[in-house]
């Protein structure tokens, strides 16, 4: 597999092309990082339904759920672009199972805290900060990891069955954790998802992952993160895509935060109604993702294709924003999920191609940062909201304008070349 590789004076990128650069995309080291996955995602699923129930149970109130999960989200803003220099400095596969050991034993404790009725809800801030911290430096290097174990001319493909089986494990963690906290309780599906994680760290530990190697002691920690800023600067494609998506999370974390507590305050719908939607929309990111690990896209295409899923999942939220009939929500969150699997592979694909390889952990949690920057005000503003005005009208109006930026997006030719895989300019 040929990299593109990226080089100051007196550094070296060592890939150790020596046997581990992969000619197959089905290899042993794809199969277990996607286990891995496997054993995560199941169990954040079910935290996460969990978690917001019992945080509705103990307080009433969207307005301070929202505030307590952008508490929890603050950090991963923060840290994500000293993350990711970290990582690209770093073992990969170290920071990936100490980010899961970490996780786990703390959900664990958070567990226990629970079922023995001893748990606060600064106890639960304590961990959202911790475990999103970690995932600061996870998810960075898993995006960075991935083209490396996999052949380039299968790098969508990889994404797609990725996020495939992410999907599918997403499907089985909805569907089962709506009802399972109803059944078991939030305290038991709180140790679910800490003996998921152990098990993912297992998973990969044996995985065998390429090297970035920096030959040089010149380049400091500070001036590596410089150099990572500058590469974003630079690229005015992928600024303003960056720039965009903080725009479209920021009203997508607004209806995110609302979708349990509508569902919950809804007797035509509930919890366990809930869960099942989401595995729905799941099913539909499942065949989205099916649909790009089997059809080759034109590049010419691609930017196209992106717009118009995203119009499409504004104008599904919007009519789901006017409805209490389930069956309608299903399809309508069906479709929605088909329509977000293309956008998040499209984007992921082309940022990992037009990035070079000791640049792409960097790239990824600079990504995180801006992308997310707006996120916990989203939240916050929502639940406020929510009590003042309605759930409903505030995930009404926040789609109306998703789908607009989506239209202003269409002009921008410099995103039009990232999202079509122009590679960007080596730095």
């Amino acid at each position: 597999m040929t990299e593109i590789t990226s080089k100051r004076p007196g550094e070296e990128v060592n890939l150790e092309s020596s046997g581990l650069a992969q000619k197959k995309l089905w290899n042993i080291n794809f199969y277990l990082l996607l286990q891995g996955q496997l054993f995560s995602v199941f169990g954040d699923n079910i935290y996460d339904i969990a978690l917001r129930v019992w945080i509705l149970a103990k307080t009433e109130s969207t307005a301070i759920m929202g505030v307590l999960m952008a508490v929890t989200y603050i950090p991963r803003v923060i840290i994500s672009p000293f993350a990711g220099t970290f990582v690209d400095r770093h073992d990969r596969k170290r920071v990936l199972i100490i980010s899961d050991i970490i996780c786990g034993v703390s959900t664990i404790l958070i567990g226990i805290a629970a079922i023995i009725g001893f748990l606060k809800i600064w106890m639960v801030v304590i961990v959202g900060v911790i475990v999103g911290s970690c995932s600061c430096f996870f998810y960075p290097a898993i995006n960075s990891i991935v083209p490396d174990i996999v052949p380039k001319s299968k790098l969508i493909k990889a994404n797609s069955i990725f996020s495939l089986i992410n999907t599918g494990d997403n499907i089985m963690g909805n569907a089962i954790g709506g009802f399972l906290v109803q059944i078991i309780g939030a305290p038991i599906s709180f140790l679910v998802n800490g003996v998921s994680f152990l098990l993912s760290a297992i998973s990969q530990y044996f995985i065998k992952v390429p090297q970035i190697e920096f030959t040089s002691n010149k380049v400091s920690f500070l001036q590596d993160l410089r150099d990572g800023f500058n590469f974003i600067k630079k690229s005015k494609g992928l600024k303003q895509l960056y720039i965009i998506l903080c725009f479209f999370n920021f009203f997508a974390s607004m209806s995110m935060m609302l979708t349990l507590p509508l569902f919950k305050a809804n007797n035509n719908l509930g919890i366990g109604l809930y869960g099942v939607a989401m595995a729905i929309n799941g099913v539909g990111m499942f065949l989205g993702f099916t649909m790009l690990s089997t059809i080759e896209i034109k590049k010419e295409k691609r930017f196209h294709l992106f717009i118009i899923s995203g119009i499409i999942t504004s104008i599904t939220m919007i009519i789901y924003s006017l409805t209490v009939n389930f069956y309608l929500i299903a399809i309508l969150f069906f479709i929605n999920g088909f329509a977000v699997a293309i956008i998040n592979s499209l984007i992921q694909s082309s940022i990992q191609i037009s990035v070079p390889s000791n640049m792409r952990s960097k790239a990824f949690a600079f990504k995180k940062t801006l992308s997310s920057g707006l996120m916990p005000l989203g939240m916050i503003l929502a639940g406020v909201l929510a009590e003042k005005i309605g759930m409903n009208i505030v995930i009404f109006v926040d789609y109306i304008i998703f789908c607009i930026l989506f239209v202003y997006t269409y002009f921008l030719s410099s995103v039009k070349k990232i999202i079509n895989e122009i590679p960007i300019i080596s730095y």
